[in-house]
């Protein structure tokens, strides 16, 4: 049998291989993403966060839902449930007391789609951030899910801090402030980044520490190292910050802010009285500012809400200590 008798007789037998073998022209990605069958926590998520609130809660891996400019994985699912009770019963459930917003208040200004991420959210500069700069404050990303606890005291903080400072900014999107007012108080101090920011920003490796009042901020101005990177940052960590934290606390920070550092060179102490003078101004004015807004605007008390905030806090964590 010759060369091309042979070749005829292998080809039939070599496309009917090649046919079985052929790539499969869906993504194996893309098939993951598909709907899948609704599980128990799928049908939690809706009874208990999308009717009632009427927010889309993502929490499995999307194509091209990278939360920035580094890759935060899908949490684990166990975890979901928790932080999200944490969040209604923390957040949206005080908003909606009768003394404050009411039953109809998060109506329209709930956030449209909530994504869960299992670790932390850190930028180019090292820092980790309360929010996703590259979402708009329609959608809000929560962090930290993996190895949150409802016991410990710091991670419950750091996932408030967040949500709160998230949902200031919604807020602030639906019912406006003036932006350029409030920008003139402190807009000298804005870094618009974070790069200034590292070095003091990570003395501390604690939650509460790293996210809460700090004295390097509160002597430039501000309340948290956070409110430095823009007007719409500060605006949101005053109350985000204010609603996590006693009256006390925000009493001393203010104070933090008023008293100058030491220097026996008079001429050095007399440029920190100057400074220390500026930044209380600032920080009375700006918080001011946003006590008039929530009162005017939305019709909330924000010092009541700040006790109502820190009492449910204590509450919920005597209930998981136990």
């Amino acid at each position: 049998m010759n060369i091309k008798s042979i070749i005829c007789l292998l080809l039939p037998c070599l496309m009917q291989a090649c046919a079985s073998d052929s790539l499969n022209s869906q993504s194996v990605i893309d098939a993951a993403t598909q709907q899948q069958t609704p599980t128990e926590l799928d049908r939690w998520i809706a009874d208990s966060i999308t009717t009632p609130y009427n927010i889309e809660v993502v929490y499995r891996w999307q194509k091209n839902a990278n939360a920035g400019k580094t890759f935060v994985s899908p949490p684990k699912p166990q975890n979901v449930k928790a932080v999200l009770r944490a969040v209604r019963q923390l957040c949206f459930d005080i908003y909606s007391q009768e003394t404050f917003g009411g039953a109809r208040f998060l109506q329209g200004k709930t956030p449209l789609r909530i994504y869960l991420y299992g670790g932390k959210n850190v930028d180019e500069n090292g820092v980790e951030l309360l929010n996703n700069p590259s979402l708009t404050p329609s959608e809000m990303a929560i962090f930290r899910v993996d190895n949150f606890k409802a016991s410990d005291v710091n991670k419950l903080y750091a996932l408030l801090r967040s949500v709160h400072h998230q949902f200031a900014r919604r807020l602030a999107e639906l019912v406006a402030y003036d932006r350029d007012r409030f920008s003139r108080i402190s807009g000298h101090r804005y870094t618009g980044s974070t790069e200034p920011l590292a070095a003091p920003i990570n003395y501390s490796k604690k939650e509460k520490d790293y996210f809460g009042l700090a004295d390097y901020a509160n002597k430039r101005g501000f309340y948290t190292m956070q409110a430095f990177l823009s007007a719409e940052d500060d605006f949101a960590e005053i109350v985000s910050s204010t609603l996590c934290a006693t009256p006390k606390e925000v009493s001393d920070a203010i104070i933090t802010a008023q008293t100058p550092d030491q220097d026996s060179d008079p001429e050095v102490q007399q440029q920190y009285n100057k400074e220390a003078e500026q930044a209380y101004k600032e920080m009375v004015a700006k918080q001011e500012f946003v006590e008039q807004y929530m009162q005017k605007n939305l019709k909330i008390n924000l010092k009541q809400l700040q006790v109502a905030c820190v009492r449910s806090i204590n509450n919920y964590i005597k209930q998981h200590a136990q």
